[in-house]
């Protein structure tokens, strides 16, 4: 998902792009029983950010806390955003030089995990992609400018100009370098992710009881448990679903969810849907029926990054792949009117268990 897009609007808990999520309450517990949670929320990324505390103790204040917050989201942005002139990134990509440039530590690791991801994907996930994400206006761009579709000529200037492999890395140095200088990084398909794990680490540090939730975006870290003891319950909406009906509840302790899709970042042509989700092989943006992705694992950054692959490879290699991976996955295909779904046999794993 492209990090930095414009803010879209949260229905209930959480709605994020695609389908509804929702953090589950325990409504088995009279009101004046259940226990009460900590919340901070705010604006990052283009998109927003919501934080559930188990609890807070010590001298520690949500003030305090906000600040800290909001003072790592804003460096991540300034290393990570395609969408500040002035950021590392950026700076990086407007270089006509294809010689070694140093970055930071920081955003050198990132890309180093992002390049695993394309060879692990086989170019599913490439962080290179971002010239045809322009192309197709799904990147930075004037909101009030309508989209036209490129020529296939253009689209084939683009495809030259992108894949993983052009990318070089020094790790001696902490240096990125360009085969050619048009070569243009674009991390959304993980940053968000990223930050979701690196707020996760500094709650961590703090007496936040027994634990909390993180959310940016849609993406969603956990520590440990709510006040209550139990597991973070989130709710998942299918595409075509009536608001507040799910369609799974999972269980998330010390792990991560990611999601990823085409349900509202689209647009029409003659009649024709084209998906912000540019396959990085073609240039172009996918056709196949999978519609939206959601991914569970360890740490966000993956899961955000796995989310983004699976939407490239379609429902079949989708799912094999994530069997392959025994990785928890659920997807969501379009199939003329209507959405179906698939889980994966890790992701049941994880779907609460009704009592």
């Amino acid at each position: 998902m492209n990090f930095n897009s414009p803010i879209l609007k949260f229905t209930l808990c959480l709605f994020v792009l695609f389908f509804g999520l929702w953090l589950v309450r325990d409504t088995s517990l009279p009101v004046a029983h259940r226990p009460a949670e900590l919340k901070l929320e705010g604006r990052t990324m283009g998109t927003t950010y919501h934080i559930v505390l188990a609890d807070l103790e010590g001298d520690a204040t949500l003030a305090e806390l906000q600040a800290l917050v909001d003072t790592r989201l804003e460096q991540i942005n300034q290393m990570m955003s395609t969408y500040l002139p002035d950021s590392e990134l950026s700076q990086f990509n407007q270089a006509r030089s294809t010689d070694w440039i140093d970055v930071p530590a920081e955003l050198y690791a990132l890309i180093e995990r992002a390049q695993q991801f394309s060879t692990i994907t086989n170019g599913a996930f490439d962080i290179t992609v971002g010239p045809a994400v322009n192309l197709w206006q799904f990147g930075p761009r004037d909101i009030t400018q309508q989209r036209t579709l490129p020529e296939d000529t253009e689209v084939t200037d683009a495809l030259s100009v992108i894949g993983f492999q052009h990318l070089h890395l020094h790790p001696d140095r902490t240096a990125l370098r360009k085969e050619f200088s048009e070569l243009y990084v674009d991390l959304s398909a993980i940053a968000k992710g990223y930050a979701v794990d690196q707020i996760v680490e500094l709650l961590s540090d703090y007496p936040i009881g027994s634990g909390c939730m993180v959310e940016i975006g849609g993406e969603v870290g956990t520590v440990g448990v709510r006040l209550d003891g139990s597991a973070w319950k989130i709710g998942i909406q299918a595409p075509d679903s009536l608001p507040g009906t799910l369609t799974a509840r999972i269980d998330l302790s010390d792990t991560s969810m990611a999601t990823s899709g085409d349900y509202f970042n689209f647009f029409q042509v003659d009649g024709n849907r084209y998906s912000h989700t540019i396959d990085p092989t073609t240039a172009r943006p996918v056709t196949h029926k999978l519609t939206s992705t959601v991914v569970v694992t360890e740490n966000c950054a993956d899961a955000d990054a796995w989310a983004t692959a699976l939407l490239v490879m379609g429902p079949v290699q989708a799912y094999d792949i994530a069997r392959q991976h025994d990785l928890a996955v659920m997807l969501f295909s379009r199939n003329d009117t209507k959405i179906t779904s698939q889980q994966s046999p890790a992701f049941e794993k994880v779907i609460t268990q009704e009592k």
